[in-house]
């Protein structure tokens, strides 16, 4: 099978997320999209992260009724931090009979040089972009570099739903049905060291 991984924080899960990947699934060929939670990405401050079995519950929950979506939890059983080239190369291990290609976004692109061994991920893994309207003039003549133009631009970021929970904003048709109530009611998004 050809999967997307698509790995991230989800802190927490948005439509955002999964409307990219739902245009991916069904325009760009994958038989699957799995989605993993990044437990600590080492660019990021950890301290800012909902704890990491409710974003976990969150994302299955977001995701249970679509058959194109699965949960991946290998980056939560290997050593922290989480990198992704570990994890590339754990799923190529155990599942060699799929063939397994990174999805990130354009904003992540601009930064993929900063990534542990990013030339191995370029040489064996392929890497499509989907574009964010910040970042409109990626270009990569690499062979295993795509960019999905075609996707739709959705702005919704996990910053923005956290900061508009803080302001006291009611944005629960930011997030999938059921999700805004179990986020409002979570200490750690609601306490404003999280912004």
């Amino acid at each position: 099978m050809r999967i997307g991984f698509f790995a991230g924080s989800f802190n927490p899960v948005h439509i955002g997320h999964l409307a990219i990947a739902n245009y991916l699934a069904e325009y760009e060929g994958y038989d699957k999209i799995w989605f993993s939670i990044t437990p600590q990405n080492p660019l990021k401050n950890k301290n800012k992260l909902m704890n990491q079995n409710l974003r976990l519950r969150l994302l299955q929950k977001s995701i249970q009724d679509y058959n194109k979506f699965e949960i991946c939890t290998v980056e939560l059983d290997i050593l922290q931090p989480s990198y992704t080239i570990n994890t590339l190369c754990k799923l190529k291990t155990d599942y060699p009979q799929n063939t397994f290609e990174l999805i990130i976004g354009s904003d992540n692109w601009i930064t993929f040089h900063y990534w542990k061994d990013y030339r191995t991920i370029l040489e064996d893994f392929k890497i499509l972009i989907y574009p964010r309207s910040n970042c409109e003039s990626i270009c990569s003549n690499h062979p295993n570099v795509y960019l999905c133009k075609n996707a739709p631009k959705i702005e919704i970021s996990s910053t923005f739903i956290r900061q508009s929970i803080v302001e006291g904003k009611d944005i629960r048709f930011y997030m999938p049905e059921g999700i805004y109530k179990e986020v409002i009611n979570s200490e750690s998004v609601i306490s404003s060291k999280f912004i």
